[in-house]
């Protein structure tokens, strides 16, 4: 492991364990085993690291979305994609400080937009048939900006505890903003049973890879004590 990928990993690891803002460079340069210019050096600003983070978990948790789903079911990928990721924010403390943390830093777009997800918005987009291919063009602008939007405010709320809110019932009404800004028709029946087959291909997912539980299992590399003296 090189000095680039060491600070990288060090980095990940203690944003997940400390905390974003809890988390300096000095103590991440004494983990890592490295001169403190050398962080800066690497990235130039926290933002960077926590970026690729979040990029690396959402692209991790939807591959695991499409091993359960058929390609051509973009719909019911998306709202199980986020069936997962709020049922992990209530099951891992760490993960839901993180999102936390990520979300007061309005970085949660940015790794959608710079994953596969932000395809998944895309072609939902395109085959909904109500739609005029002119709205299709600004639509693609906003729907994701307003649903994260929404998602963000109300994210930030419940965890500081504005809103009494369990993460099932933010789960739901995310997914509901996140029609309405896709312009899906308010179809009661439908969101219901999209909510229940999310649910039960989540709790299945979990149940066959149970390491997703605790995002320490995958989102980062440990560094053997030794590297860490050196």
């Amino acid at each position: 492991m090189n000095t680039r990928q060491r600070i990288y990993q060090t980095a990940k690891r203690l944003y997940l364990e400390n905390g974003f803002d809890n988390t300096p460079n000095t103590m991440i340069a004494k983990e890592a085993g490295v001169n403190l210019g050398l962080v800066t050096y690497y990235f130039k600003t926290k933002d960077i690291v926590a970026s690729d983070m979040l990029n690396n978990n959402y692209e991790m948790l939807f591959s695991q979305v499409l091993k359960y789903l058929d390609q051509d079911d973009e719909l019911l990928q998306l709202v199980t994609f986020f069936s997962l990721h709020f049922k992990i924010t209530g099951i891992d403390p760490d993960y839901d400080r993180f999102i936390y943390e990520m979300n007061k830093l309005d970085l949660l777009e940015k790794a959608t937009r710079d994953g596969n997800l932000y395809k998944l918005y895309e072609s939902i987009i395109e085959k909904n048939e109500s739609l005029h291919p002119e709205e299709k063009k600004r639509r693609h602008d906003y729907a994701l900006t307003a649903s994260y939007g929404v998602m963000r405010a109300l994210t930030l709320k419940q965890y500081e505890g504005e809103l009494v809110l369990s993460k099932e019932e933010l789960f739901e009404i995310c997914i509901g903003e996140m029609f309405y800004a896709l312009k899906i028709e308010a179809n009661p029946l439908l969101q219901k049973s999209l909510l229940n087959s999310a649910d039960n291909i989540t709790d299945r997912i979990l149940d066959d890879c149970p390491m997703l539980k605790s995002v320490k299992n995958y989102l980062y590399e440990e560094i053997p004590p030794t590297a860490r003296e050196q």
